[in-house]
């Protein structure tokens, strides 16, 4: 991941984009959402997120932690808290690093965030680390296109341009079997295909993660 202090204009095209997106993410997601996001309590973590476009989806009396790496993402996202009372702590972190008590939050969201880290399957161990036992690990992901797609190709092709757009987003990664091979206790993973209209992120996988119980 680039140094998110020194690309200022290129996070704030980013930042447009992601608002542009958010109606149409909510169009595709927002039941499900609702249903997950929509149910937790008490406090929970947010890796990477972005504008706030999931600030809509958290019930009141929620505590979110926003674990956002890059500045120009803060206010946006402190916009949006604001609009849907969100009672919302932003901290400066990578989500491979999170100063955040082991087993002390209720749930963890993370919605197209593992494609844009440098260490994945370490964002996963936090998010098990920090959720209390039973606890629920929402996520949204770009993935690799299935092998024999003609949109793995392009894919391949855009990659460096795409991961330079979205400040090191990679939108090759086989991230359902990096969950599955993850801590926790059970995954549930829902492939999506958003059709041509998604261009090349148009693979993306959904679902929770559950930290055992005990």
């Amino acid at each position: 991941m680039p140094d998110l202090t020194k690309q200022k204009w290129r996070s704030k095209i980013e930042a447009k984009l992601l608002d542009s997106g958010a109606e149409d993410n909510h169009r595709m997601y927002g039941e499900r959402k609702q249903e997950v996001i929509g149910a937790m309590s008490g406090t929970v973590v947010e890796l990477g997120p972005g504008t706030g476009v999931n600030m809509r989806y958290y019930a009141p009396g929620v505590k979110v932690i926003a674990i956002e790496p890059n500045p120009v993402m803060h206010d946006p996202l402190r916009t949006k808290a604001a609009e849907h009372s969100v009672d919302l702590e932003i901290r400066t972190l990578r989500g491979e690093s999170l100063d955040v008590d082991d087993g002390s939050v209720d749930g963890v969201v993370g919605t197209l965030l593992l494609c844009g880290v440098d260490d994945p399957a370490q964002v996963v161990r936090e998010a098990h680390r920090v959720l209390k036992p039973a606890g629920t690990y929402f996520f949204i992901e770009h993935v690799e296109s299935p092998a024999g797609h003609r949109n793995r190709t392009v894919q391949k092709v855009l990659l460096r341009p795409h991961r330079w757009m979205f400040n090191g987003c990679e939108i090759t990664r086989d991230t359902a079997a990096l969950l599955e091979a993850g801590p926790f206790e059970s995954v549930e993973v829902t492939e999506v295909d958003r059709g041509r209209a998604a261009l090349w992120v148009r693979h993306q996988i959904i679902g929770t993660a559950v930290k055992a119980a005990c």
